[in-house]
């Protein structure tokens, strides 16, 4: 009798503990690489392959680094440009369903690297729901827009 009564304990405790997993919203974490893996354009056909390698690194201290090999003019860089800044969560309340969060990077170094229809040292980025991150700054004034991976290719 008591061995039927700790299997049934058991197996109730196994119930709440799988429902009460199943009740949690996947987690979207802006921290770790985030890698270059496609350029978008307001005309599909000109959607572009990835010809340079890009990324952005978040640390949990609130810092980023981003890393290229496209220069100003669009040219490969043999060494890589790196700007350094801070990032901070926005709370906005999205109008696209598919955005998770919404993160403004404020450079610090390299202000030039800023994707930026104004010139500033200011972008928006977005995590999406498939955790992508996307930086349309550029989308804006006609530029291409860029996603991210955290499964990309690497440098």
């Amino acid at each position: 009798m008591m061995r039927k009564f700790s299997v049934l304990f058991l197996l109730l405790a196994l119930c709440f503990v799988s429902c009460n997993q199943d009740d949690k919203e996947p987690e979207f974490n802006v921290l770790g690489y985030w890698n270059l893996i496609e350029i978008r354009s307001h005309i599909p056909s000109a959607d572009g392959e990835v010809d340079f390698e890009e990324k952005y690194i978040f640390n949990d201290d609130g810092t980023f680094i981003k890393t290229t090999q496209r220069g100003n003019k669009g040219e490969l860089l043999e060494i890589p440009s790196q700007a350094f800044g801070k990032y901070e969560l926005l709370e906005v309340e999205e109008m696209n369903p598919n955005i998770s969060r919404t993160y403004m990077l404020t450079f610090e170094t390299n202000v030039q690297m800023a994707a930026s229809c104004n010139q500033d040292s200011t972008e928006v980025v977005y995590i999406t729901y498939d955790n992508k991150l996307f930086n349309m700054s550029w989308f804006a004034c006609d530029g291409p827009g860029f996603v991210y991976s955290k499964r990309g290719r690497l440098f």
